[in-house]
């Protein structure tokens, strides 16, 4: 399977680099696995994905939240939004990717988006101890999740 795993958020306050660590525990999975995994990386999710999701199966997001979801994760499937909330540094969702793609005529990939719970987001490089927790809990749902969609 041709998989994309885009990580983001900024590694330097604290959780919010779940994104980008989350995402290479998933493509080192998804490579031991045997599939062939493209990477991308960045603070913020921006317009320009939309080109990297062509000729993929699969794109996999990856990012924290403020919001505290019982588990400390959430594995869901995204679905096309053309909301925007305003023009911010957030102004990108993988709905409005999705979207943009299906706009463009990309051939859209299934998405997942895997959420995190973050529990500090001040300054510092590595995550607390509590979301580092929740992401390899988040990994191991994953793994399940993923066995049971293909």
């Amino acid at each position: 399977m041709n998989v994309i795993v885009l990580g983001y958020g900024n590694p330097f306050r604290t959780d919010d680099g779940v994104g980008p660590v989350g995402a290479e525990a998933i493509v080192q999975w998804l490579e031991d696995e045997g599939h062939e995994v493209t990477t991308w990386i960045g603070q913020q999710l921006l317009p320009e994905v939309v080109l990297e999701l062509e000729g993929k199966d699969l794109a996999i997001f990856v990012d924290a939240s403020v919001e505290q979801y019982p588990e400390g994760f959430r594995i869901c499937e995204v679905l096309p939004s053309a909301d925007l909330d305003g023009l911010n540094l957030h102004t990108c969702t993988p709905g409005w990717i999705m979207h943009l793609a299906m706009q463009m005529n990309v051939n859209v990939p299934k998405m997942i988006m895997i959420t995190i719970s973050g529990a500090n987001f001040d300054f510092g490089d590595s995550l607390s101890k509590l979301c580092l927790e929740r992401m390899n809990n988040a990994l191991e749902s994953f793994k399940k999740y993923f066995a049971h969609i293909f």
